[in-house]
């Protein structure tokens, strides 16, 4: 090889050598005005997450009123007053949501800014490797033996053999700045999907708060209009209220062994074990769960069932084989029916709109039994449902066939 040849070779080194220098430089100025962006958006986010830590410390302060309030002895104003705080703290907690929502929101679009600024610096350090080796691989290095016994030459040779060699270091650190790169855009990648699941569960929070305060609001009209705000109206509400409670208590214990008799006998009773929706729950879904906190008159007493939300009308079905114990009408329940299975097991299904049965008929899994609706202690149209285990109120959920 000539000796221009070799110069020749060692000026491509040096334009290798020119070539790795380039990554903090592009990077830097392509990346410009996505960090300029970046930086905006982590500035409101900041801001954002001050509002909720505002947001939170007021609910916190209703919490406290909440249950100061509920500690008191029920009365009506004390009830409404109750219902009120509980109302102003749902309010909040739906701003809190909401400004979750749009914090997550700005989150995202930070991540996808960075997402796609560490995108593009990835693909430019491919590019540059995919360079290099190409140059590499075409670069005839090789440097006959004799050049290095010319004294004119030998010093620059040296110089550019020390470069040709910090190649192969320079070429290794892209390399493992180009796997960092990598890593830093799949954990970026990753928690972006968690932002996006994050997201969906805040929206649905979001959901349950909206029908929590139309509820609450409900509950407040409804306890002002059935007491004509008249505080000895309210305590023969709660007395009947309570001696309702109590004949149901008292038949279910009558009943249970008297009517699971006649099951065994005429061997109809069926596995109670597992029992069946009254319709599908993936209608509306189920608004209050059984000694649900949210329920709007747990201070007047617990929530013993599930309430499933439903349209006026809308068939029920029973749980299971049995018979039915009682279908009556009373001020908590309005129109309801008991029905007695095998194994100590007993459904109620209250608030209906019809009652297609009467007590001691028999029915089998599926029947309709009436049709939702909104008597009794209600706020609106929904089924009110219970299950019972040796008359004591137990949760559903633990019995029903899962959906």
């Amino acid at each position: 090889m000539s000796l221009s040849s070799t110069l020749h070779s060692l000026s491509r080194t040096m334009f290798l050598l020119a070539l790795l220098s380039l990554p903090v430089f592009f990077v830097g100025t392509v990346n410009a005005q996505s960090n300029s962006a970046i930086d905006d958006l982590s500035t409101k986010i900041d801001e954002k997450r001050e509002s909720i830590d505002a947001l939170n410390s007021q609910i916190d302060s209703y919490k406290e009123k909440i249950e100061n309030l509920q500690a008191q002895e029920a009365t009506l104003y004390g009830e409404i007053d109750l219902l009120e705080n509980r109302i102003a703290k749902t309010k909040l907690d739906i701003e809190a949501a909401e400004a979750s929502i749009d914090l997550v929101n700005i989150e995202l679009a930070s991540l996808d800014e960075e997402i796609q600024s560490t995108q593009e610096q990835l693909d430019y350090e491919r590019t540059l490797i995919a360079e290099v080796l190409r140059q590499i691989q075409t670069e005839d290095t090789a440097v006959p033996l004799e050049l290095f016994f010319s004294n004119d030459s030998f010093s620059e040779l040296f110089d550019n053999l020390q470069q040709l060699s910090n190649i192969s270091e320079d070429l290794k650190k892209t390399v493992d700045e180009a796997r960092s790169t990598k890593a830093a855009l799949e954990e970026k990648m990753t928690n972006e999907e968690t932002k996006k699941t994050d997201l969906v569960s805040l929206e649905e929070s979001l959901d349950k708060d909206l029908d929590r305060l139309s509820e609450e609001t409900g509950s407040k009209e409804f306890l002002i209009t059935q007491t004509q705000q008249s505080e000895s109206t309210f305590q023969s509400l709660l007395q009947e209220v309570k001696q309702e409670q109590t004949f149901i208590n008292q038949e279910i214990l009558l009943l249970q062994q008297e009517i699971e008799g006649k099951l065994s006998e005429a061997d109809e009773g069926g596995d109670s074990s597992v029992l069946s929706w009254p319709f599908s729950p993936t209608l509306r879904g189920i608004s209050t769960y059984f000694h649900d906190p949210t329920y709007p008159f747990r201070n007047l007493f617990e929530h013993s069932g599930l309430d499933l939300p439903a349209a006026t009308g809308t068939p029920v079905g029973v749980a299971a084989t049995g018979y039915v114990a009682f279908a009556k009408t009373g001020r908590l329940y309005g129109n309801y029916v008991m029905v007695i299975h095998a194994n100590g097991i007993s459904t109620l299904y209250a608030h209906l709109s019809r009652i297609d049965v009467v007590a001691d008929q028999f029915v089998a899994r599926g029947d309709i039994i009436g049709a939702v609706g909104s008597t009794g202690l209600s706020t609106g149209p929904h089924l009110h449902f219970e299950v019972r285990k040796d008359g004591i109120p137990t949760d559903p959920l633990g019995y029903l066939i899962s959906y």
